[in-house]
């Protein structure tokens, strides 16, 4: 792929550059770099599908405002501007998703959480880095989503310096009409390739605080938000398919190696108290007692036709047969699921009765748990 040109650039070194627009070169035979466009080489050649690079911008210093600039649709879009300082960072996805045509290319790149915590933990001796790396954390990741803190975390920063998790990252572009097609870590900073394959979901909640609303299929099909504490980080519901694909599921039917569960996440789900404000939905009527799981929809695809029309004629529950049958596969959920619906409907009562005390038995007694 020959990239020693490219059309259409945009190259803004500051502000006084940005409100004079004659500054902002669209000619980048004399100012262009070959770090970048060595960058793009990479990645495009990497993820193996044709890309054409005309009609590419080139975003090098305050991607956010220099992409408004822009009117145009481009095939790519290269920004050197950190995800990290990017105040709005779903608006900024948003715009370039406007700015792409289908199918086009976002390269970006951003420091993770996990580099950050090998930053300081090789910066500093173990007993100084503990304590700068929590404070770290409150400062860089929980105060930029208090409401009311926010606002003084980002009147502070004229250039924004967020910590994100990959996951989160990830999650946004995919909320934001984007498809990763390619991860690489080059030069101390994870670069990810993503294409559009979509407009931007519309969702207004997605999941961002420690208690969430989960969309989950309900009884007749009905969609209802089952609340959750927290265990993912955020925007991980809209990485189902993204995980599916890649890892598959596991024993249990969960889904293989998921890194989309926070370490503190594991240590709420070992003790069930991520479950705990489900209560709420089963006292709202929305689920029973005992009763199948509450699915997404990208899960609930995944059962057959037969077990999808037999699944909403109940409600789901708190306490799934799952924990009676403690089934492997996913085919085996289905058959043991079957089984429970079609004693369900036929002795309501006695059925829940005969499963809460098995349920309970292999949870209280034998210590059984999901994986």
């Amino acid at each position: 792929m020959a990239l020693n040109k490219v059309p259409h650039f945009y190259h803004v070194k500051s502000d006084k550059d940005f409100d004079d627009m004659d500054n902002i070169s669209k000619d980048v035979d004399n100012v262009l770099s070959e770090s970048p466009l060595d960058i793009l080489d990479l990645l495009m050649k990497k993820i193996h599908e044709p890309c054409s690079v005309e009609n590419t911008v080139w975003l090098q210093e305050f991607a956010r405002k220099t992409i408004n600039v822009y009117d145009g649709t481009a095939n790519v879009i290269l920004s050197e501007w950190l995800l990290n300082n990017q105040r709005y960072l779903n608006r900024y996805f948003i715009k370039v998703n406007s700015k792409l045509k289908n199918g086009g290319y976002f390269v970006s790149s951003f420091h993770t959480s996990a580099m950050r915590w090998d930053l300081i933990f090789n910066k500093y001796p173990r007993w100084l880095a503990k304590p700068i790396y929590f404070f770290d954390f409150l400062w860089h990741r929980v105060c930029p989503k208090l409401w009311g803190i926010k606002k003084i975390y980002f009147a502070l920063y004229r250039k924004v310096k967020r910590v994100y998790p990959r996951v989160e990252v990830i999650g946004r572009l995919y909320f934001c009409g984007f498809e990763v097609v390619k991860e690489e870590y080059i030069n101390g900073c994870c670069f990810i390739t993503a294409c559009k394959v979509k407009e931007p979901c519309t969702d207004t909640k997605p999941s961002y605080d420690i208690l969430i609303k989960l969309k989950r299929v309900g009884k007749n099909g009905k969609i209802i938000n089952v609340n959750k504490v927290r265990t993912m980080y955020a925007y991980s519901e809209y990485l189902q398919d993204y995980i599916y694909k890649h890892n598959h599921l596991c024993e249990g039917g969960k889904f293989a190696d998921d890194y989309r569960i926070s370490d503190w996440g594991k240590k709420l789900r070992k003790y069930w108290i991520d479950e705990l404000p489900m209560i709420w939905n089963f006292l709202k009527g929305d689920l029973k007692l005992v009763g199948v799981r509450p699915l997404s929809k990208q899960y609930f695809s995944l059962y057959t036709p037969e077990m999808q029309t037999l699944r909403i004629k109940v409600k789901p529950g708190l306490m799934p047969p799952y924990y009676a049958d403690m089934p492997k596969t996913l085919e085996e959920i289905q058959v043991s699921e079957k089984k429970y619906i079609e004693a369900y409907l036929e002795h309501p009562f006695r059925t829940d009765w005969k499963y809460f005390w098995k349920v309970m038995n292999n949870i209280v007694f034998k210590h059984k748990t999901s994986k």
